[in-house]
């Protein structure tokens, strides 16, 4: 079972070619001759210099692998394409324990050569410093035979894993039958450090359900009471997603252990106990509070209400528990527990805009125009700057200069990251404004419930 990827190098090439071959990942000590010799002790001396014998797997596909990187450019210089995308670096990657070495670099010069042998220059490495062995290759962007440049598309990319599937078919490997979607990139590494994530919240909310049902309509009561709603329950492919979101996730998306077959055997698992959970959870009882009274004062005092954009922020990083900082609280909607994560962006906006004044929209957009006109007029200045230090020679002028130069960068970091900030609490405004009233429904859903039921009767 391989799988591959294929992605684009704008940087540099000399540093792929080096990552790719580099001796530390690629040597393979021939340990059989080691241990041969290790036995014979009378050839001590010579076992001590035959372990340092080692076999590289570096292999160059019209191109010699110790040079490749300046034959690569050369071809470039020739046709007069040295910039744009300098090349592509694809990754094969085996089984842990389903191929050798050996094997392993022939199969990555195979696909190699069926895909880019007859015109580009190619570079094949096998690394070994992993579980699994893999493959890296690095294709030039331009072909030594008329110049064109490589189209590394979808269709590409589709060709790829199928020449990379039928190679491995033709040597009785196996081969991914359905392989998943990728997870996003930001979405991956978020769920990597334990932050809260759309995925995160969904297996969290259906491994509650399970823990208090024992059949599937208390598992869909409890995650309906959760925020979630499952569609399609009876077709091939169900799907949970949020009460308020637009689109879903298909449970075998989640992981094995959510799939609705597994599912089904996880409820089936429960005993008749869990149902008083699921009661209690349901259904809890009143909490009644005691009254108390209070003396009421002739003189009252009037609370300014903080309305606008800035109250709007105010209250939202409230319903958060940033402002005041609250470690035990938790939101209820899922749209705010997934917003968690932005929790330091929203309150590094309040700040801003308790700084910058800003209540309303239209002061946002006057900050946003004030602070690019800034902008605009230091990157004009450092740019001067950069041309004075080409021309200078005296060293006491380039020592100021250069400190000009830092000072205005500095500056202008802070000014980008402020625009930023505003431009970015302008357009989530609305969708801020759609989670407060999401999260207003979870906290007090008799009174939602009360206010739709008046509606209904007004119409």
């Amino acid at each position: 079972m391989a799988t591959t990827k294929i992605w684009t190098v704008k940087d540099s090439l000399k540093r792929l070619t080096d990552y790719a071959s580099n001796p530390e990942k690629t040597e393979y000590s021939d340990l059989r001759n080691s241990i041969e010799y290790a036995v014979r002790s009378e050839k001590t001396a010579t076992f001590s210099n035959d372990i340092q014998e080692k076999f590289f797997f570096v292999s160059g596909i019209n191109c010699n692998p110790e040079t490749a990187s300046n034959e690569m450019n050369e071809v470039k210089e020739l046709f007069g394409k040295t910039g744009g995308n300098l090349a592509y670096h694809c990754y094969q990657s085996f089984k842990p324990g389903e191929v050798t070495p050996e094997l392993c670099h022939q199969l990555g010069v195979e696909l190699a050569r069926r895909m880019w042998g007859d015109k580009y220059q190619v570079l094949v490495a096998t690394q070994l410093d992993k579980n699994h062995l893999h493959n890296h290759i690095i294709v030039n962007s331009v072909s030594f035979v008329d110049g064109k440049k490589y189209n590394c598309n979808k269709n590409a990319y589709w060709k790829l894993r199928e020449t990379s599937d039928k190679i491995c078919l033709e040597n009785n490997l196996s081969v991914i039958e359905s392989p998943k979607a990728p997870t996003p990139r930001a979405i991956y590494f978020a769920e990597k450090a334990g932050e809260p994530t759309k995925y995160n919240l969904m297996r969290e909310a259906i491994d509650d359900a399970i823990s208090m049902s024992t059949n599937y309509a208390m598992f869909q009561a409890v995650l309906n009471r959760k925020g979630y709603q499952i569609l399609n329950p009876n077709r091939k492919y169900p799907v949970i997603k949020s009460i308020n979101a637009k689109r879903g996730t298909r449970f075998f998306r989640l992981g094995e252990d959510y799939t609705p077959e597994r599912i089904m055997d996880r409820i089936r698992e429960n005993d008749s106990r869990v149902k008083g959970i699921y009661y209690s959870y349901m259904y809890p009882e009143p909490k009644w509070k005691k009254k108390i009274y209070v003396p009421v004062s002739t003189t009252r005092r009037k609370t300014k209400k903080i309305g606008g954009l800035y109250g709007l922020y105010l209250h939202y990083c409230y319903l958060l528990g940033v402002l005041p900082k609250r470690n035990n609280y938790r939101p209820l909607s899922p749209e705010l527990r997934e917003d968690l994560r932005k929790a330091e962006k929203y309150s590094e906006q309040v700040r801003l805009m308790c700084r910058e004044n800003i209540k309303t929209t239209e002061d946002a957009n006057i900050f946003i125009d004030k602070t690019s006109v800034k902008i605009k007029d230091l990157t004009d200045e450092r740019r001067k700057i950069y041309n004075k230090l080409r021309r200078c020679k005296d060293p006491e002028e380039i020592k100021n200069l250069k400190q000009n130069r830092d000072a205005i960068t500095k500056e202008l970091v802070a000014l980008r990251k402020d625009n930023n900030n505003a431009k970015d609490l302008l357009e989530r405004s609305l969708d801020v404004k759609r989670n407060v009233e999401i999260e207003r429904r979870f906290q007090h859903p008799e009174r939602y419930r009360e206010r739709v039921r008046e509606r209904g009767l007004a119409r």
